[in-house]
């Protein structure tokens, strides 16, 4: 895999920084150039450095076990810590991931002196947390207040639901204007180089850390939410690995993964931004943030109505009422989950009355599971046409942009 420099493209009032990405084995479907795009006026903040691509080409490198040449400037500790990364991600990810070599045309440090403390805001329970925790009457050491939030289109939105973005965009500027914190857009399509290949909700770490990093004039410090405890399996984005893709001029830390997310959202269910604005839905519509049906609407209600809360968040379409509600949950139970077990303890203290019905839901839950497990492909491929059994994420230009890749492909000197 060749990694050649980053070079940037004028687009309307947008900047767009990106780079060629050239396998050694092509595979159909894997994107040719990395991009991300900015508005002009933080155009400043974007640094020239490859280190913002290194990082998802490594992963998929790692993935197809390609060595990689990196034909631009890489940050020496960004560099240095890279074998331990890869040790790490490897171990907990013996068959998808594979230490691969990567040589370096130049390594130097990135001439700048940031002085942001950013955190990613996509309006989850995470995120909100995370951010209400390092407001200064929360956060007494002033190097840990969050200045700046980044809301990335293509990460869990993809690029065919712009409107959606730009709705979200607008509602959350204005909700942290009001905290003195500033919402930075970016638009990446970073994803189409872990979908198909890799389970994206396992594997998302490079996407979210490569567009921190293409802000390298901007961040000094950035605050990553964790969305899993210690105790529960992580995912490929870790404390223990994470922290090692620091920069010298910006320092990557972790928060939240001593708390579970049943006790986050206690921490914010009083908090009236986070009542009025919570979104944890993977397919909200335009007129609702939440459709609660999906398991993450329930499994994020549930807690919310054993706090007595329910009411107060806004943005579910359809809230929890009664106990007998909690039977949702067996629309979408994953007996595989390890989230169950601290929802269980959770419930027992707030709201022991409800442990009886969320049994039944589980009963009925693991069943349909398997039910839907054993069904023969020959019926699966029958339902698609309906909807059913289709991966919404795998569409064609999902996590990409046709206008985009045209403006660059006019420019790609790589040819």
């Amino acid at each position: 895999m060749i990694i050649h420099p980053p070079e940037i493209i004028k687009q309307n009032d947008h900047t767009i920084v990106w780079a060629k990405i050239e396998l050694a084995r092509k595979q159909t479907g894997f994107p040719d150039y990395f991009w991300y795009r900015i508005p002009d006026q933080y155009a400043e903040f974007i640094s020239l450095q490859s280190d913002a691509f290194l990082l998802p080409a490594l992963q998929a490198a790692m993935h197809f076990g390609e060595d990689i040449q990196v034909r631009a400037t890489v940050s020496p500790r960004l560099a240095y810590h890279l074998d331990e990364y890869q040790f790490i991600q490897s171990f907990n990810f013996p068959k998808e991931l594979h230490k691969v070599n990567i040589h370096y045309e130049r390594l130097a440090p990135l001439q700048a002196d940031p002085r942001a403390v950013g955190a990613s805001f996509s309006g989850g329970v995470d995120s909100f947390f995370t951010l209400y925790k390092h407001l200064p009457q929360n956060q007494p050491l002033s190097e840990y207040q969050i200045t700046h939030a980044l809301f990335i289109n293509g990460f869990d939105i993809t690029q065919i639901d712009r409107v959606k973005y730009q709705n979200l965009f607008l509602q959350y500027q204005h909700l942290l204007a009001n905290l003195n914190i500033e919402l930075l857009p970016l638009e990446t399509n970073l994803v189409s180089s872990v979908i198909p290949w890799l389970e994206y909700r396992r594997f998302y770490a490079p996407v979210l850390l490569g567009s921190i990093l293409a802000f390298g004039y901007l961040f000094k410090r950035f605050i990553l939410s964790n969305s899993r405890h210690y105790t529960q399996a992580q995912v490929n984005s870790n404390p223990l690995a994470d922290r090692l893709l620091s920069t010298e001029t910006l320092d990557l830390e972790y928060f939240g993964a001593t708390i579970l997310r049943e006790d986050k959202l206690e921490v914010i269910s009083e908090w009236q931004m986070a009542q009025q604005a919570l979104r944890v839905c993977g397919a909200p519509s335009l007129e609702n943030l939440n459709c609660s049906k999906c398991e993450k609407c329930v499994r994020t209600m549930l807690p919310l109505y054993a706090l007595g809360k329910m009411a107060q968040f806004r943005t579910f379409s359809a809230p929890l009422k009664s106990n007998r509600d909690a039977l949702r949950l067996a629309r979408k139970f994953d007996p595989y989950s390890d989230h169950m077990p601290t929802n269980y303890a959770f419930f027992r203290r707030h709201k022991p009355r409800l442990l009886p019905w969320l049994r039944v839901a589980a009963f009925l839950g693991v069943f349909r599971f398997w039910l839907l497990r054993l069904l023969p492909n020959s019926i699966k491929r029958w339902l698609q046409r309906y909807g059913y059994f289709v991966d919404a994420l795998k569409g064609s230009f999902m996590f990409d942009n046709p206008r985009i890749i045209q403006a660059i492909q006019s420019q790609d000197r790589w040819k």
